[in-house]
């Protein structure tokens, strides 16, 4: 009796030990990780749903894309700007959008033996912020109230070149996020507007670069200014990657 009274209080104590085995991190079925010979281009991903390519893009770039940061928020050797890489992974089936980034954070670190970590600092930003007359922000509306879908053309919610951000149906901070990488800088909504909105931001550039066009369309047609100020930012900052990617 008394043996089996000791079994019974060790049995517990075995099971809650028990630990079930590590799940190993989301990968690609087979990748290809190659140095590109050609300038970098646009970072175009592949229209074959089973796979993912980004042609002659550099490791800044990947980084950004693999853990949803902005590449000018990303920070490392000068290099990572300048290396240009292709890219080309099988996806595994049924393999939903918002598992890539995963993998791709997997791939970099198998490759290139990527090692880093976010670090917030104190940075010069624009804050987004209503215009003196107000916003002129149109709300979006259902779909089927829409009289037009030509601004939907590729099934696209926003849409960026030089001289235009188009949007339909996206908040706020999207459009501060799209603002950022015209104007140089970080730039943090502060309209406290927290609907959707359809907008045609349309302005002249100056030298390919931000300037007072912009400033000046933003408020006249969307009721909207930036001003300048400093605010801590989050960044990704690289501590150790391999120029050249292990082979594949």
């Amino acid at each position: 009796m008394k043996v089996r009274n000791r079994l019974c209080m060790v049995w517990p104590v075995m099971f809650i030990g028990a630990r079930l085995p590590a799940q190993p991190p989301p990968s690609f079925e087979v990748a290809t990780v190659k140095a590109a010979a050609r300038n970098p281009g646009a970072i175009l991903a592949s229209t074959d749903p089973a796979m993912v390519r980004y042609p002659s893009i550099t490791l800044k770039n990947l980084v950004a894309i693999a853990y949803g940061f902005s590449s000018r928020l990303v920070v490392g050797p000068a290099w990572i700007d300048r290396e240009n890489y292709d890219v080309a992974a099988k996806l595994p089936p049924s393999t939903p959008q918002d598992r890539i980034p995963l993998m791709l954070q997997t791939l970099l670190a198998e490759r290139f033996n990527l090692a880093l970590h976010r670090e917030a600092k104190e940075q010069t930003v624009y804050f987004l912020v209503p215009a003196k007359s107000g916003s002129k922000l149109k709300q979006s509306q259902p779909p089927a109230a829409q009289e037009t879908q030509e601004a939907r053309r590729d099934g696209a919610p926003l849409q960026m070149r030089s001289g235009l951000i188009m949007g339909r149906g996206v908040p706020i901070s999207v459009l501060a996020s799209s603002l950022g990488e015209f104007v140089g800088y970080e730039v943090i909504d502060r309209t406290q507007l927290s609907a959707t909105f359809d907008f045609d931001l349309k302005w002249t550039p100056e030298n390919g670069g931000a300037d007072a066009e912009l400033f000046a369309a933003l408020e006249d047609q969307l009721g909207l200014r930036l001003t300048a100020g400093r605010a801590p930012v989050e960044t990704l900052v690289i501590d150790r990657a391999g120029r050249m990617p292990q082979s594949n």
